[in-house]
């Protein structure tokens, strides 16, 4: 635990002399020689929450798992630099030099491959005050639980998406440990909306990437904003869609420049978020320009493979987490386009609707460079009400909100189904999608469908009910389910995959049919019965 103890104090040491110019750099090793850490002790490096997670999902501890070499970073401090954020995925780190002549010395230094300039700053963090304005949090009385009173100003967003079934059915994010990346969390330490999460020991951490340290109740109200659509529990007044999740806030935007450093924060909180067991990450940050436009990506370069954030979100997929991020706001662009990661093939990207599920004019549509569909899925983010600083509600807009109110309802179905994999879960909302027929570049395939996960209470062979064709048991499944048929004649039976992709037919008469699953990979797959005029369809989770 030493060396851990270690890798924690380098990636949040301190900025240096206060108040002086300093160079900031992105710096590339050449290996990882020299490190006393190994692939058989990863608990040197991971949490015990996190190899469980890698455990459940069969997935192997490899060599972007193994911490920078400490050598190095011990060589580049004796030379005067502040190492201030590493990435072992990336192998590599944010250094902050004093001046020309120690940055200089990079060019000295056999293990750096390569370096750049990105930004020539104060050390000082800065202050910025907070104004704000809204209606202050009051909350009122509510008759029945998970009713429109009930939630509030909540109900909107998590109505939309049919989500209030999986709540009442004790599904509310219970056990998923949730990360958000954003740049600042003021109030979030005072507020009665976030009560519930202070009080019950969910808010797990919080980290400042930006600056060092663990002090995120200042700067913005953004991550403020989007953690309320998430954690917020306070019936009567607002409740967020996975109000019962645990949650590690990190600060890893810099809101006083736009430099590609900030995609260097975010991966270094991504892997710390990693090493934490952390199941989900939501992330309400994208980029595309910056201060130094010389450094702007160009529609091209949103291939899923160019961008450094990109890239490592797609990383962090393969680790066993579940990656939710906005599609960005550039949809009145002179040229829309997304933002980065929102371009990563393994990332949950969300654009925004309005209230009556027409698509926000603001959403940054797709496609990639290489023509797949973006945004995934779609969830409120035009007038939604969010909750700010000093106890205030707010009416706001951005694909911002529809992020973090999609991520909150993955994880209450990602409590219901533990055995599915990341991938397998966006499949089941892509099928869910009010779009999933016919997807398209700016909804992308619409507005899932959560309802669909509500559990069956059949637990023996059932009678078929009035009313209904057919019975699906058992359902979870694992090698097979039988369907039962009421009335007579010829019965068309498709199954689809979670990309709505027919994997079985069938045409019989008789009133029990035996499907065989076992060829097929785990996931929430329909099933559609046709029997002359009359169709049903029927959930089934293959596990």
């Amino acid at each position: 635990m030493m060396k851990h103890s270690l890798i924690t104090l380098l990636l949040l040491c301190a900025l240096g002399a206060q108040g002086q110019e300093v160079l900031k750099y992105w710096v590339q090793f050449a290996d990882k020689a020299g490190s006393p850490y190994s692939l058989d002790r990863p608990d040197e490096y991971l949490s015990p929450r996190a190899l469980q997670r890698r455990q459940a999902f069969r997935i192997a501890v490899d060599s972007l798992d193994l911490p920078v070499s400490p050598q190095y970073l011990q060589q580049l401090q004796q030379a005067g630099f502040t190492v201030h954020a590493l990435s072992r995925w990336m192998n590599g780190a944010v250094l902050f030099a004093p001046d020309q002549q120690t940055a200089a010395r990079l060019d000295t230094l056999p293990f750096v491959i390569g370096h750049t300039l990105y930004e020539t700053a104060s050390a000082t963090a800065p202050y910025w005050p907070i104004y704000d304005f809204g209606d202050e949090i009051l909350q009122q009385p509510f008759d029945t639980p998970y009713s429109p009173a009930y939630y509030g100003s909540g109900f909107t967003q998590i109505d939309q998406l049919h989500g209030i079934a999986l709540h009442r059915h004790g599904f509310q994010g219970q056990g998923l440990l949730i990360g958000v990346c954003d740049g600042g969390f003021p109030d979030v330490d005072n507020s009665p909306l976030f009560d519930s999460l202070r009080h019950s020991g969910r808010l797990v951490a919080t980290r400042d990437f930006v600056w060092g340290g663990q002090e995120v109740y200042s700067i913005h109200t953004h991550g403020t904003m989007v953690l309320s659509t998430l954690a917020s529990d306070l019936p009567g007044c607002y409740v967020g869609t996975a109000p019962k999740a645990s949650y590690i806030l990190c600060r890893t935007e810099d809101t006083f420049a736009e430099t590609p450093l900030e995609e260097y924060y975010w991966i270094a909180a991504a892997e710390y978020l990693d090493s934490m067991g952390a199941d989900i990450i939501s992330t309400s940050l994208g980029y595309y320009e910056f201060d130094d436009s010389t450094f702007n990506y160009h529609l091209s370069q949103l291939d899923g493979q160019t961008a450094p954030m990109t890239r490592a979100a797609d990383i962090a997929v393969s680790r066993g987490m579940l990656l939710v991020c906005s599609a960005g706001n550039e949809g009145q662009a002179p040229e829309p386009h997304l933002g980065v990661p929102a371009d990563a093939a393994r990332v949950l990207t969300v654009g925004a609707v309005d209230s009556e599920g027409d698509y926000a004019l603001f959403s940054s549509p797709g496609p990639t460079a290489d023509l797949r569909i973006k945004p995934d899925v779609t969830a409120l983010g035009e007038q939604i009400t969010v909750g700010t600083t000093d106890a205030q509600l707010r009416v706001a807009n951005g694909t911002s909100f529809s992020c973090p109110v999609m991520a909150g309802m993955m994880a209450c179905l990602w409590q219901r189904y533990p055995l599915l994999t990341p991938e397998q879960l966006c499949d089941s909302v892509r099928a869910w999608g009010n779009n999933a027929d016919f997807p398209n570049f700016q909804t992308g395939y619409g507005i899932p469908d959560f309802s669909r996960a509500v559990p069956s209470d059949a637990t023996s062979i059932p009678t078929t009910e009035e009313g209904r064709m057919c019975h699906l048991y058992p359902n979870p499944a694992t090698d097979r389910t039988t369907l039962l048929l009421s009335h007579g004649g010829m019965a068309h039976i498709t199954l689809f995959d979670p990309l709505g992709r027919p994997c079985r037919t069938l045409h019989t008469t008789a009133a029990q049919v035996d499907i065989p699953l076992g060829d097929l990979p785990r996931g929430c797959y329909t099933l559609r019965i046709t029997r002359g005029t009359a169709t049903e369809t029927l959930p089934l989770l293959l596990q």
